[in-house]
């Protein structure tokens, strides 16, 4: 039996920014309905690569090949035009336009001129039910979730037709009904005989669809697997280069039973309602829930990003009524957005600057910024968060997603935080920087005492950091347990009670 010739092909690709190098020597091949994974720590050069198949960047060294012949992409409608599409991990829609019209955007029906809307619409709908049917076509895309809008931008892709599509980390922010069903969409298309790209730090979910298994790490091809073989600690030591480490923290007793925040009776029409519990100094208090249970609208609200219609909020033993976010932060109380590229950081700015911006009424001397302090604070703390960079003058953009969350978190230290929320603090974080992550959290709590929220998805994120876990569904807090006693069969079947 023959081997069917590639459908897409990379041959000793090498990219550099600067004196950077992202990927060296890379070659890597897709066959006609294969779905092939691309598996890595952040910053191995799996983004890189892929921005390189789609036509984002183009590399400083080696060849692409589609269908065996040479191609050359300067942007991505070049990669377009030979049948390869991305569906990224960061939203990009236009919010004002409906989902239908972000769908076909590019690629309306109709002559040259003109647009048939009702043929158009019709295409988008039949694209947009494949990937989910729950989505109105009709509504605009701003008042979708996060959710549903990496649906809608999953629908886009493949509504171009492209016989390669790239998956970016498409169910980072996906319910298990979602994930589900784009599990089964990818598959279909698979059998179609179109091929895919994928990308997830989720390694079930590797493990579920691939045919074949990439390693990068550091920028280079380490090496390829069969699913059959790739068991989670073997792909963890391939993209480390090390055995992987111990996930959960230890159990542990809190030194104080001071309660820092408490929240009683909390309500917001159409949020959440009558929402009451409290932190401890020192605790990292999980919070856990389906997306839609009002995790994040609850943070959002003691932030002061929005305003309760009923209830009581005491911070260290005095009431409190932030009527906005600055409030809270001159009283310690700290939110990091799930969305860490589009509210989390400026991507304009360096890492310096990100990190030290909330603080330079510290630095700022009679004439002048005194950056040489401020350079030295934020090198003090990113050595404390273990963060891998090149020059804290470099644009943030330029560090990976884990080493961004440690400067995002290092911002608010520089302020002497109280009280840090963290909504998804390790989304589309890949398995050892997760764990760095948490280890930089218990050690906050223990050598500052500060007090930590961490919302996220993965119940067994959860049973990893936190000291106690309070479980949300449809608004209500459902009830609260320590982590000795908790399971993700507990949570759950709290969750649903």
């Amino acid at each position: 039996m023959n081997t069917p010739a590639p459908v897409f092909e990379a041959r000793r690709v090498s990219k550099s920014f600067g004196p950077v190098s992202a990927l060296k020597d890379v070659s890597i091949t897709l066959f006609p309905g294969e779905v092939h994974s691309i598996i890595g720590e952040n910053g191995a050069g799996k983004s890189t690569l892929m921005n390189i198949i789609c036509g984002r960047f183009q590399p400083t060294e080696g060849q692409l090949f589609v269908d065996g012949k040479e191609v050359h992409f300067h942007l991505p409608k070049d990669a377009q035009a030979h049948g390869i599409a991305i569906a990224p991990q960061e939203i990009s829609l236009v919010p004002h336009l409906s989902v239908a019209e972000n769908i076909m955007l590019g690629a309306h029906c109709g002559p040259a001129l003109s647009i048939d809307w009702r043929k158009t619409r019709a295409e988008a709908t039949r694209h947009l039910h494949e990937v989910d049917n729950s989505i109105d076509p009709a509504a605009r895309v701003s008042s979708l979730s996060k959710a549903q809008q990496q649906l809608v931008q999953i629908a886009r892709a493949a509504a171009t037709e492209a016989r390669v599509l790239i998956f970016d980390e498409p169910t980072a922010t996906l319910t298990y009904r979602e994930e589900e069903t784009l599990m089964s969409y990818i598959e279909a298309l698979a059998r179609e005989g179109r091929s895919a790209f994928y990308i997830s730090h989720r390694l079930d979910e590797v493990r579920r669809l691939s045919h074949r298994i990439t390693v990068l790490r550091d920028g280079v091809h380490v090496g390829e697997l069969a699913p059959e073989e790739a068991s989670r600690e073997r792909m963890v030591t391939m993209m480390a280069g090390r055995p992987p480490k111990a996930g959960a923290q230890p159990l542990r007793d809190l030194p104080s039973t001071d309660t820092v925040l408490k929240v009683e009776g909390l309500t917001r029409a159409h949020e959440f309602r009558d929402l009451s519990f409290s932190l401890r100094k020192g605790e990292i208090l999980g919070v856990s829930g389906l997306v839609g249970s009002g995790r994040t609208e609850m943070a959002k609200c003691i932030f002061g990003a929005t305003r309760a219609d009923a209830g009581r909020i005491e911070l260290n033993g005095k009431p409190v009524s932030f009527r906005g976010p600055l409030e809270a932060i001159r009283a310690g109380v700290i939110y990091l957005p799930e969305e860490r590229k589009q509210e989390g950081i400026f991507p304009l700015l360096s890492i310096a600057e990100n990190t030290g911006l909330p603080t330079l009424d510290r630095f700022t001397g009679l004439l002048h910024l005194r950056n040489r302090d401020m350079m030295a604070e934020v090198e003090k703390l990113a050595g404390q968060m273990k963060a891998k960079f090149n020059s804290l003058r470099d644009p943030i953009t330029s560090l990976s997603g884990g080493n961004q969350q440690k400067f995002i978190i290092a911002r608010w230290l520089m302020r002497d935080a109280h009280v840090l929320i963290m909504d998804e603090p390790t989304r589309g974080i890949d398995v050892n920087a997760k764990f760095e992550i948490q280890s930089v959290l218990r050690k906050l709590t223990e050598e500052r005492g500060l007090s930590i929220i961490v919302i996220s998805s993965e119940m067994e994120e959860l049973l990893d950091v936190a000291d106690r876990i309070m479980v949300m569904h449809e608004g209500k807090v459902k009830g609260a347990i320590d982590r000795r006693e908790a399971s993700q069969e507990g949570l759950l079947q709290m969750a649903m009670s």
